[in-house]
């Protein structure tokens, strides 16, 4: 970013200090009539009187406030970050519907797509070899639509969403509870630069340097369901991060799906509980279809429907990519990274099936 607008500046600047959350931030705007403008020109002359700061925290944005724009910018920089507030455009509209939503968020990558239909995939850290298996087989059964999938990754089931997201040519959105600076756990650095190559996101609402802190989690959970269309939870313990996030869900009004497991399981008893609770029991992409409308008539749309289970990884990369419009042989090759030769040969099969068809130009197209 080579700028600041006066929303950017005055949230940054007030989400920098520890301490400041968003409910201090209302009391602040509503002191300022709503204005960032008036709340930066003239905080110096009128901080004694915002009984909702405390002095530490006044003194904490009073030293902070020169030369703040200049250093923010040259971090953002550094770290190839971005931010963008409530009150910007290009904020995510179904965040920003929710009661709380975050005055500002820190990003790599893009949130062009973020709006489009989501699924958020959440579970256990310590996910068991089920566990996985049912991730990875119901994000690949989403990711054939081109739904966007949404998690947190942590390691385990959030770990394996993220993956085959990124295997099947889906966006996926990585919302995390520390600094975007700080990468957590160390382990999935590499998936963090994955998701932002390949046209997604790393989200927080959280200021540079900020430590991954049990609190932050718990908070984050609610970005994570807020930016989702429904929460799939696919392992989860009794008392767990996971169901505080469908809990968030539950509050605003998305759907929650729960995968069932062994009644006599460490890992299940979250999921079961769920479903005990009120949850669609969820078994397969079907039991989605039937709750969401947008998915329902994207597979509505698909007559020449054809069992996903019995396409190569390279033939539900191709039907993703071409999920935002006709494109050349040369294009696709380009955005899937797989070799002419092999392109051919599985278009060809598409075509044959009735998946996909060619159209003037060379081009193709999804049937």
């Amino acid at each position: 970013m080579e700028s600041l607008n006066i929303n950017q500046l005055t949230l940054a600047w007030l989400n920098s200090i520890n301490g400041i959350s968003n409910r201090k931030i209302d009391s602040i705007f509503e002191y300022f009539n709503g204005s960032s403008k008036d709340l930066w020109d003239n905080f110096e002359v009128e901080k004694y009187n915002l009984k909702t700061l405390s002095n530490k925290l006044i003194a904490g944005l009073s030293n902070s406030k020169d030369n703040f724009e200049e250093k923010l910018l040259k971090k953002l920089h550094d770290e190839n970050a971005q931010i963008v507030t409530l009150f910007d455009e290009n904020y995510p509209r179904k965040l920003k519907q929710l009661s709380g939503a975050p005055y500002i968020l820190y990003y790599k990558g893009s949130l062009k797509d973020i709006d489009s239909l989501s699924i958020a995939v959440v579970g256990s850290r310590k996910a068991t070899g089920y566990g996985k298996w049912a991730a990875e087989k119901l994000t690949r059964e989403l990711s054939q639509f081109g739904v966007n999938i949404i998690s947190g990754l942590a390691s385990g089931i959030d770990t394996i969403a993220h993956k085959t997201a990124l295997v099947n040519n889906v966006k996926t959105y990585g919302i995390i509870g520390c600094g975007i600076n700080i990468v957590y756990p160390k382990s999935n650095e590499k998936l963090y630069c994955e998701i932002v190559e390949k046209g997604g996101a790393v989200i927080t609402e959280y200021t540079f340097g900020m430590e991954p802190m049990p609190n932050n989690f718990h908070d984050r959970n609610r970005i994570i369901s807020g930016l989702s269309d429904g929460v799939l939870v696919v392992e989860a313990q009794e008392k767990s991060g996971t169901l505080i996030t469908a809990g968030h869900a539950a509050n605003q009004g998305k759907e929650i799906f729960s995968v069932p497991g062994n009644i006599d399981s460490f890992f299940s008893k979250g999921t079961n509980g769920l479903i005990r609770d009120g949850a669609k029991i969820t078994t397969s992409i079907n039991d989605i279809v039937e709750e969401i409308l947008e998915l329902k008539e994207k597979v509505n749309k698909k007559q020449n429907f054809i069992d996903y289970n019995e396409l190569s990884k390279q033939e539900i990369i191709i039907l993703n990519c071409l999920q935002s419009g006709s494109k050349s042989i040369f294009e696709i090759n380009e955005e899937t990274s797989l070799d002419i030769k092999t392109l051919l040969s599985r278009l060809t099969f598409l075509e044959t099936k009735g998946v996909i068809k060619q159209i003037a130009g060379n081009r193709f197209v999804l049937n």
